[in-house]
């Protein structure tokens, strides 16, 4: 191996990481409990080196909201396999579901947090796996309505529509809302909600 492959490779490795142990704060303390400082105590170097491989705090956290796509598709992937379209939306809800209660840290950095969006902005980024897995869902309901013939449904808005209604009953269990208006353990409840939706818009 030459020396600038020798070179290379170090610095994969120290972003690697330093990603590790970003990932490593962010979940034992959320974002606030995340800073430069923290994660370069936890590699044992300087601020001044993270600073090498990334402009502040916000980038690191947009890399691992990348990340934490990666941990979700894990649990979409039989979902993503399923030939029936309305089958398949009904599955990654509940995929989607399964992952934001019980990874609440991902989800929060991935769908509630400013700061990766920020930092997107800011540098000109795409949100890359966010839309990806949105265009994927849009594609499903555009073979759900032609299967099913619906009428005066925009397969984009459909597809907005059944992302928002998730991501607003993952966000009423993790702050605890959900146990207000219904009985029941949480899982259950959102399960029934999804069926219900799933129902009202496909009568499945």
């Amino acid at each position: 191996m030459g020396l600038a492959e020798r070179k290379e490779r170090e610095k994969l490795e120290l972003k690697n990481l330093i990603l590790d142990a970003a990932r490593k704060i962010l979940l034992e303390n959320g974002q606030d409990g995340m800073s430069i400082r923290k994660i370069a105590d936890a590699i044992e170097y300087s601020p001044a080196t993270i600073y090498l491989y990334f402009e502040d705090k916000d980038a690191i956290l947009h890399e691992l909201m990348e990340m934490g796509f990666g941990v979700m598709n894990q649990y979409m992937k039989l979902a993503f396999a399923i030939s029936d379209p309305v089958d398949r939306i009904h599955a990654v809800g509940k995929a989607y579901i399964k992952f934001g209660l019980e990874n609440k840290d991902w989800y929060e950095l991935m769908f509630n947090s400013d700061k990766p969006m920020k930092h997107i902005i800011k540098c000109c980024e795409h949100w890359d796996q966010g839309m990806a897995l949105f265009e994927f869902l849009t594609k499903t309901c555009q073979e759900a309505i032609k299967k099913l013939q619906l009428d005066n449904v925009e397969d984009s808005y459909l597809a907005l529509h059944l992302w928002s209604s998730v991501h607003g009953l993952v966000n009423l269990a993790l702050t605890d809302r959900l146990e207000i208006v219904q009985q029941g353990s949480n899982e259950e409840m959102i399960s029934k909600t999804l069926d219900a939706i799933m129902h009202s818009i496909f009568r499945k």
